[in-house]
């Protein structure tokens, strides 16, 4: 990792108006460059801009567009667990991506069908194939993230089995 001095070198030479930053703002950038480059590794603790660690609260998960809730179940917990330490994160992103993009589809195609058909009943048939269209979509991604969560799943219970086994064996 760079130092402060590295990165803003660095980061001078890419881009000539990064001269005109304050050394606060040189800071904060350096901070989000630190974190960056922890969360792609995905390290536990991350180094805040004096060089100091931090300790992320287990809770806290770190895919993109997640929050940890504040009370959670035990299969809803093992969920967020494992998905915080998954393989397939990049995986979950695109079907989610692609899931949304296609319901916006279904719905546009559903609205211009009800908007163009000139009878009532053509109409409504038009919506409701359009909205069981969008639950089916939200069921399939549903669906598809379960599966992509085997793997992972079957590796952390393999990992807390080992964990036990040598647990045990030390006593």
């Amino acid at each position: 990792m760079k130092t402060f001095d590295e990165f803003k070198a660095s980061r001078e030479k890419m881009d000539l108006s990064t001269r005109q930053m304050s050394e606060h703002q040189w800071r904060q950038a350096y901070a989000a460059y630190c974190n960056a480059r922890e969360n792609t590794r995905g390290a536990r603790s991350s180094s805040s801009k004096d060089g100091s660690h931090r300790r992320r609260s287990s809770s806290q998960s770190s895919g993109k567009g997640m929050h940890a809730p504040s009370t959670l179940s035990a299969s809803a917990a093992l969920k967020v667990r494992v998905r915080a330490d998954s393989a397939y994160a990049d995986l979950r992103l695109m079907v989610n991506l692609l899931s949304w993009v296609l319901i916006g589809v279904i719905v546009i195609v559903a609205i211009l069908q009800g908007v163009l058909s000139s009878m009532p009943a053509v109409t409504g048939v038009a919506l409701l194939s359009g909205a069981i269209q969008a639950v089916a979509v939200i069921l399939l991604r549903l669906i598809v993230h379960v599966i992509i969560d085997i793997p992972d799943v079957a590796l952390y219970r393999a990992c807390e089995e080992q964990k036990a086994t040598s647990a045990s064996a030390s006593d």
